[in-house]
């Protein structure tokens, strides 16, 4: 990067918000150059503004969840471009009075220094992957949401449901309607039809999303995340997505911090306190990564065993645990890619593991008192 640097003579900085855009040209020293603030609908305008500046250009844009459009745009007008990370620049920036321009001239400057905090941009053909793996989540958040709605209806009729997949659902419904009262016979149905639509709509997605995972490039690195038990083709895609080139993180705590999976600890009068994790990162990787850790745990008797473990020292919440466990998968899916080495699998979990223990014990119970009942 210091190399690049040194070449550049102009690096601008850009405070993008949805209707305007503030940008400001700094040359090495870090005197200004230009200015523009300008309607973000003036693309043609701030080209023609980039094109005229000094050449090689460095171009730092300030993170937002809209940046997107503004990369794939502008970045064949500049020589390089980077995402600056809106977080770490708050942080350093500490209290002053805030506006577009000294946003804009401070990531300009800090450019122009090798101190901006630069965030990873995706190619477009992992983009594109993301987006799959993001638009999968939400089907599958507004599945389980009506399905969730279909459980409830039928919990307040007193009544024992079908599976809730669409095809289930319609069966039950046909047969057993007549027994929901009108309102709810019609609320029943109509969220039957939606959850017919989104499986409708998720198999041509998930066809889209295995294809992906099966290529070329992503193929090596999803085949060595499936050898992890719970982690299919589509979690496996999705978590390759989400966080690219694993090497470009010097180690677990680089990546679990990156993923926002690191407790925010809180201090005072000298004790620290472990928060709630700060969710700073992907919430389709940590939704990937929770998801993935429990159908694991569903396999995995020594993983099942931590999590329990990891529930009763939360006092029974069952969401921190499942989150902790995705952090220890995260963490063992960085050490298997940095060593390029299959997961090694634990025993298989015993699920009537618990019902037998309690039988035994019965028959424990009953052996004795016989045997007292005997003497």
């Amino acid at each position: 990067m210091s190399e690049i640097i040194v070449a550049c003579r102009s690096f601008i900085g850009v405070d993008l918000h949805k209707t305007t855009v503030t940008l400001v040209a700094v040359a090495p020293d870090g005197t200004e150059i230009a200015r523009l603030t300008i309607n973000t609908k003036c693309r043609e305008k701030i080209r023609l503004w980039l094109l005229g500046l000094p050449g090689p250009s460095h171009m730092a844009v300030e993170a937002v969840g809209f940046v997107e459009w503004f990369i794939e745009y502008f970045r064949p007008y500049v020589d390089r471009i980077d995402i600056a990370d809106a977080t770490e620049l708050s942080n350093r920036r500490g209290k002053r009075r805030k506006n577009d321009y000294k946003d804009a001239l401070d990531v300009a400057q800090r450019l122009a220094r090798g101190e901006c905090p630069c965030g990873y941009i995706a190619d477009d053909e992992l983009m594109q992957l993301r987006k799959l793996g993001r638009h999968w989540r939400q089907l599958s958040k507004l599945l389980a949401l009506n399905k969730q709605f279909m459980k409830s209806i039928l919990l307040a009729a007193n009544l024992r449901g079908p599976k809730f997949d669409g095809a289930s659902a319609q069966r039950w419904l046909l047969a057993h309607g007549h027994l929901l009262k009108p309102a709810q016979r019609m609320a029943f149905a109509n969220f039957t039809r939606v959850v017919q639509l989104i499986e409708l709509q998720r198999e041509p997605l998930r066809y889209a999303i295995i294809m992906a995972s099966r290529s070329e490039r992503f193929a090596p690195m999803t085949k060595l995340l499936q050898s992890v038990p719970g982690i299919g083709e589509i979690w496996s895609c999705m978590i390759t997505a989400e966080i690219g080139p694993f090497n470009r993180f010097p180690n677990a705590d680089a990546l679990e911090f990156w993923a926002g999976m690191t407790a925010d600890l809180k201090e005072s009068a000298g004790r620290t306190q472990s928060g709630k994790i700060t969710k700073a990162g992907s919430r389709t990787l940590r939704w990937a990564l929770c998801n993935a850790a429990l159908t694991m745990c569903h396999s995995d008797a020594g993983q099942e065993a931590i999590r329990q473990r990891l529930i009763r020292k939360t006092g029974g919440i069952k969401g921190k645990a499942n989150t902790a466990m995705g952090r220890r998968l995260l963490r063992t899916l960085y050490a298997m890619v940095r060593d390029n080495r299959p997961y090694q699998a634990g025993a298989p979990r015993n699920r009537n593991a618990a019902a037998n223990k309690a039988r035994a014990a019965k028959r424990a119970s009953k052996t004795r008192k016989n045997g007292k009942e005997a003497a």
